[in-house]
């Protein structure tokens, strides 16, 4: 499963990412945290972590369904906002 990743604050892009997510658990790092990922039976196991000091989140972890989006899905923290797009691979 590929999905794409975009952190905001309010309405500001702070980053956006890309990553496919496979059964190996895998790491990689975005301008503004680390990403860990593994797919599960039924969902791909995401977690965020490691955000600078001026980002005021701590780890984010994510079930996040094996599906395909139709359209960008959000999950409001506060004053930060997490959207993401999943795309089943053929």
């Amino acid at each position: 499963m590929r999905v794409d990743l975009a952190l905001f604050e309010g309405d500001e892009l702070l980053t956006r990412d890309s990553f496919r997510v496979g059964a190996a658990e895998l790491s990689s790092f975005s301008p503004l945290f680390k990403i860990t990922h593994k797919l599960g039976q039924e969902a791909a196991d995401i977690v965020l972590s490691e955000f600078p000091t001026h980002v005021d989140l701590n780890t984010i972890v994510l079930k996040m369904p094996i599906h395909e989006s139709s359209d960008w899905e959000s999950i409001d923290m506060g004053r930060y906002s997490l959207a993401f797009w999943c795309r089943l691979d053929a």
